[in-house]
């Protein structure tokens, strides 16, 4: 069975005689500079993608040899039932010879835990605390604040997760989506603070989702600012505001507030059109996804998914208190109604802070297209990259997007190039001014 050695510079992969008969391949040489990620996946055999060219194995218990996919390589050592190590390259087209590498062996936890020992030598460490702070009602909030060891307060980050009810990790009770604390590691190893928190009503803060408007979670944003530079410590210019979808949003929002005033804004995800147009964008988006056979039942039977949400959005619209129901299915009303009317596109116009707009090819949540409208509108500093085949959940897939990938897709840890960009971009303009 194949074996991991680590130095300082390096990860060695040492394959058995016949591991290397099987596969066509030496063994293998990764520098350490090269390696994006580590991780451990209990199934090797459902994390691998593409055709095998060349390799062996025995069907349903041995896989050896590279996959190939669409402008992918990924080389594979990997036994039914033995969890694998699996590392991360910087891809193909940057130098490594492999996008991945995924290789069963004995002891898998502590081989993944020996490489990614050696790629933080040098790296600044962090520590997590958890903070709370009240917003403009009075209601409670609590996260978590996670700060690069060493040093004074320097740049922080606040992070603002995607809608539903999130917790500080961007988790949400029926789907770790893990969002927000893959950005909070990516900028502590950059060096750079980051606070993210449990929004209300969910985890350890205070409030109702349910009663929670759109508005609302605007004000905790900016109360989160604001304890940043008094409680927290941290300079004035040097807080930026990171937000996901629904948390791009409030970014924007905040980015236009003189009292906020971030340093820099990031939008992962962010719609430059109205809440209405971005639901119905969805929704056409939703159907298209679907299998032809469903899609054919549909017009069978004369069922237009596109008439039936715009009547549910109204229903919402003309309610008038907190909660309404959808069914048997309480809904959060207000939320809905405040955010049908919000539109970014004046709040982008007066956002003189430098920002950083990102949007996957494959997103079908938010018009990737929107990247354009955004780069016309900020009237100072502005970077839009379209990230092909990345999706709303800022995981990269190569097949058609569908919301029925999502399950599968939350398996994958968050792009480590997405988080990288975001890391590096951050630091560097808050490092600036």
């Amino acid at each position: 069975m194949a074996k991991l050695t680590v130095t300082s510079t390096a990860l060695t992969i040492a394959l058995s005689r016949g591991e290397k008969v099987a596969s066509l391949h030496g063994d293998i040489t990764i520098p350490l500079e090269q390696i994006s990620c580590v991780d451990v996946v209990a199934d090797a055999f459902a994390n691998m993608r593409g055709f095998r060219a060349p390799g062996l194995g025995f069907p349903g218990r041995v896989r050896i040899g590279t996959w190939r996919g669409r402008g992918s390589r990924m080389f594979v050592v990997a036994r039914r039932g033995v969890p694998a190590v699996r590392v991360r390259t910087v891809g193909v087209a940057a130098g490594a010879n492999f996008d991945q590498v995924i290789v069963s062996t004995p002891n898998a936890t502590a081989d993944a835990q020996r490489v990614r020992d050696a790629l933080s030598t040098g790296r600044p460490e962090f520590a997590e605390q958890e903070v709370s702070f009240v917003s403009g009602d009075g209601t409670e909030l609590v996260g978590a604040l996670a700060v690069p060891s060493g040093g004074g307060p320097g740049p922080v980050a606040l992070i603002l997760s995607g809608s539903g009810e999130i917790d500080r990790d961007g988790d949400h009770r029926k789907m770790a989506i893990g969002v927000s604390r893959a950005l909070a590691h990516a900028l502590a190893h950059n060096g750079v603070a980051s606070l993210r928190y449990d929004k209300r009503g969910v985890g350890a803060s205070g409030g109702s989702f349910l009663t929670a408007g759109f508005a609302d979670n605007v004000a905790d944003a900016a109360a989160a600012i604001e304890w940043l530079r008094s409680t927290g410590g941290f300079a004035r210019d040097e807080v930026a505001v990171i937000g996901h979808s629904e948390g791009a949003c409030q970014a924007v929002a905040l980015g236009a507030d003189r009292t906020a005033d971030p340093a820099a804004v990031v939008l992962l995800a962010g719609p430059a059109a109205t809440g209405r147009e971005v639901l119905l964008w969805q929704s056409g988006k939703a159907v298209a996804g679907l299998p032809a056979a469903v899609r054919a039942i549909l017009r069978v039977l004369r069922i237009n998914v596109r008439t039936k949400q715009m009547k549910a959005l109204d229903k919402l619209y003309r309610s008038e208190g907190d909660v309404a129901r959808l069914g048997s299915r309480k809904v959060n009303a207000r939320w809905f109604r405040e955010f049908l009317d919000f539109d970014p596109k004046p709040f982008l116009r007066e956002n003189y802070s430098p920002v950083l707009a990102i949007t996957g090819g494959k997103d079908i949540q938010v018009d990737p297209d929107d990247l354009t409208t955004i780069a016309d509108l900020v009237p100072d500093e502005v970077d839009t990259v379209r990230v092909p085949d990345l999706t709303h959940l800022l995981r990269r897939d190569p097949n058609p997007p569908s919301l029925r990938a999502y399950r599968q897709l939350v398996r994958e840890p968050v792009d480590d190039k997405l988080l990288s960009l975001v890391a590096d971009w951050t630091a560097g303009h808050l490092r600036r001014v």
